[in-house]
């Protein structure tokens, strides 16, 4: 496997453990708790993923996936 390949195989796989499955029930009579948790921690992971796969890779990982997800789910 190539190393691009293998970086971002990482990322999805850290991407997959730290949304994991969720519904969009966030936004309901708690939401605003349970999505500023929710934005903190994906926060942390973009730095995670900045520190040991790159700032490109973990802006695509938030691009392409955290930001839409936590957005589909908390109403941004």
């Amino acid at each position: 496997m190539t190393r691009h390949r293998w970086r971002v195989a990482l990322a999805s796989l850290i991407a997959a453990a730290t949304l994991g499955a969720t519904t969009p029930a966030y936004a309901g009579h708690h939401g605003g708790d349970r999505c500023e948790r929710k934005l903190e921690r994906i926060e942390r992971d973009f730095r995670i993923i900045e520190r040991y796969l790159g700032w490109e890779l973990a802006s695509k990982w938030w691009n392409d996936f955290a930001w839409p997800v936590y957005y589909r789910q908390c109403g941004g």
